[in-house]
């Protein structure tokens, strides 16, 4: 019941449209709502999401998957999205970039995941927002994971205009990763990670609900697509598990349904050279063909 109450609560809250268009139009120093929270799992807690996510995304590790800890604290996004101080709506919110950076393995145990507004910045389409987690395990900070969501104004239509004016990607160096390489995303994805997720944004349910949402297709969880490739990413290249960088950027969403390959450059053995992907629609123009692209690469700083 209190899981329905807080989708309902987000779903009805309307995001704060003068605010958001003065920050857009005069690039205003923009302060950060007061919001945080702190959440605690025992592994009781998540050990049926954690099976259901991993049967998802074809992840037999013995730790858990660096995109797991944000699936369990996507409840905290939406109690800071949808908190009174917030000028954001959650509804129509896109997810454009992730970072994580994993400082050391996470095991089946208890994790403590303390999340905040990080940053809030205009963006061509309109006002963007930083929402990261901290986790902790065992007293440990092991991960930082920053998402970054774009709140699109009425005025701009970020998907015609991300199609047209995104340079040509530079992918022509990555070549398909040597094993299953092809990313199948089917009609019914979105409503099954919404399962696992608790993420029920109807831009990710059905084509009606996410036309009522202003967009003219529904679309995969961006969180569902970056585990994808980092779970074939490792299966290729066994990634470092430790003291690592994953960022990531979507250049435009993943329509639903889509068969897309996945690039990248191969893991090398000298641990400082970033390992880079991009994910594409082969059956697409040239110049709309990369909907994700990132890198994989070692910490060389402390903790931040």
């Amino acid at each position: 019941m209190k899981k329905v109450i807080q989708l309902v609560k987000a779903a009805t809250k309307k995001a704060d449209k003068p605010l958001l268009e003065k920050w857009f139009s005069e690039h205003e120093c923009m302060a950060l709502p007061e919001v945080a929270t702190t959440r605690y799992f025992t592994f009781a807690d998540y050990r049926p999401r954690l099976h259901a996510f991993n049967q998802l995304h074809d992840w037999h590790k013995h730790y858990l998957h660096p995109c797991f800890p944000q699936l369990l604290g996507l409840s905290q996004h939406i109690s800071a999205l949808s908190h009174p101080h917030s000028p954001f709506s959650l509804i129509g919110l896109v997810h454009v970039g992730n970072e994580i950076r994993q400082y050391q393995p996470l095991n089946n145990d208890e994790l403590c995941l303390h999340c905040y507004f990080d940053k809030i910045t205009p963006h061509q389409y309109g006002v963007q927002v930083d929402i990261t987690i901290n986790v902790s395990q065992g007293g440990q900070h092991c991960q930082t994971s920053r998402s970054t969501y774009l709140y699109r104004l009425p005025s701009v239509d970020i998907l015609s205009n991300r199609a047209t004016s995104d340079p040509v990607p530079s992918s022509e160096k990555l070549l398909p990763l040597p094993e299953h390489s092809q990313l199948q995303f089917k009609p019914g994805i979105g409503r099954q990670y919404a399962r696992i997720s608790g993420d029920y944004n109807p831009i990710h349910l059905a084509k009606w609900s996410a036309r009522l949402a202003g967009f003219k297709d529904v679309m995969a969880h961006g969180m569902h697509v970056l585990a994808m490739a980092l779970s074939r990413l490792n299966h290729n290249w066994q990634l470092p598990i430790e003291q690592i960088a994953i960022a990531s950027q979507f250049s435009r969403p993943v329509l639903l349904p889509s068969s897309l390959t996945l690039k990248s450059s191969a893991l090398a053995s000298d641990p400082p050279t970033p390992v880079h992907f991009d994910l594409t629609n082969p059956s697409a123009p040239r110049r709309k063909q990369s909907v994700m692209s990132g890198e994989i690469r070692k910490l060389s700083v402390a903790k931040s």
